[in-house]
C-alpha cells in the first residue's frame, strides 16, 4: 500500500519542496560549512569591494535575525 503524505500550505511558502533522503540531507549539510580560508576570502572580497567603492552599505541587521 502506497503511502500518502498531506503537507500544510503554510509549510510550502516558496511554492516548491523538495524532498531527499536523510542521508543525502546530511552530506549536503557537512559540505555547506564554512571554514576559515572562506571567511579570509570574503574579507579580502569585502575590503577590495570597499576601497573601490562598490560595497553596498548595509541599511538594517533585521535581515539577519530569523
Amino acid at each position: 500500500m502506497e503511502q500518502i503524505i498531506t503537507i500544510p500550505k503554510d509549510l510550502i511558502k516558496e511554492k516548491e519542496l523538495v524532498l531527499i533522503p536523510r542521508r543525502k540531507y546530511e552530506k549536503l549539510l557537512e559540505n555547506q560549512k564554512i571554514t576559515e580560508e572562506d571567511i579570509l576570502r570574503w574579507t579580502k572580497e569585502a575590503k577590495t569591494l570597499k576601497k573601490i567603492g562598490k560595497l553596498p552599505k548595509l541599511k538594517s541587521w533585521t535581515i539577519f535575525k530569523k
